[in-house]
């Protein structure tokens, strides 16, 4: 089966530090990476991990309006509640040389625990998240979002990188994305900034198998593409 390869459409730009932009291009198919029993991930490798889900990470997905009434609708903020994440070397002392082609990075979160629109989120994603939403808002849009996921069918979402290249502080990932039933390809850049990684990344719902919500026969909707960032930080000890 075919694989995505890493490339210009990738889609995803990371900058140093805490400076991401989105480059300005279409994402890219996700591409299926091989057969996977009912859309599973293979088991992450054995080896010595570190946990990289220490106080500052997170992940967020951006969910746009479309539609010929778009402007009736608001833009969404998603954020993985209960996010965590792994980074497996073969042994400690690949870790200790930062030998990032031998290293694994896995990561997932569940669909129960997502958190829709904090206001404090909201206020710093600028204009066009401007718009106030209540609680009873937030809540129904959330019971509309578990329904287009199947999120009762399909609590998880979980990510494991295939390869890894580069040295740092910007690596090329190839990774495989288990989400929805289906597993696929996705190809990102990873940016280091000392304890810290930082990407963002678009998806295509449809890749997944997943009907973008609308009502009103597409007069009012979501967007195919969702934007992920994410940080993801190295616990230290008592952390």
């Amino acid at each position: 089966m075919r694989k995505t390869q890493l490339s210009r459409r990738s889609c995803l730009a990371v900058g140093a530090g805490l400076g991401l932009q989105l480059s300005g291009c279409v994402a890219p198919p996700a591409g299926p990476v091989g057969p996977a029993p009912a859309g599973e991930l293979p088991p992450p490798p054995p080896g010595w991990r570190e946990r990289l889900d220490g106080p500052g990470s997170g992940l967020r997905v951006q969910v746009f309006r479309a539609g010929a009434a778009a402007h009736l609708g608001h833009n969404h903020v998603i954020e993985a509640g209960d996010l965590w994440a792994e980074l497996i070397w073969p042994d400690a002392g690949a870790a200790r040389a930062n030998a990032w082609s031998k290293a694994t990075l896995v990561l997932g979160f569940s669909l129960d625990a997502l958190v829709i629109d904090p206001p404090a989120r909201r206020a710093r994603l600028g204009p066009d998240f401007a718009s106030t939403l209540s609680d009873e808002d937030r809540a129904g849009t959330l019971a509309n979002l578990r329904r287009a996921l199947s999120a009762e069918r399909f609590a998880q979402v979980r990510v494991q990188t295939t390869r890894i290249v580069g040295e740092g502080p910007s690596l090329a990932v190839e990774a495989a994305v288990a989400w929805h039933g289906q597993v696929r390809a996705l190809p990102l850049t990873v940016s280091l900034d000392g304890p810290r990684a930082q990407g963002r990344a678009v998806l295509r719902q449809s890749d997944f198998g997943i009907q973008p919500f609308s009502v009103l026969g597409g007069l009012l909707a979501v967007r195919d593409e969702v934007v992920v960032e994410f940080e993801l930080v190295r616990r230290t000890a008592g952390s």
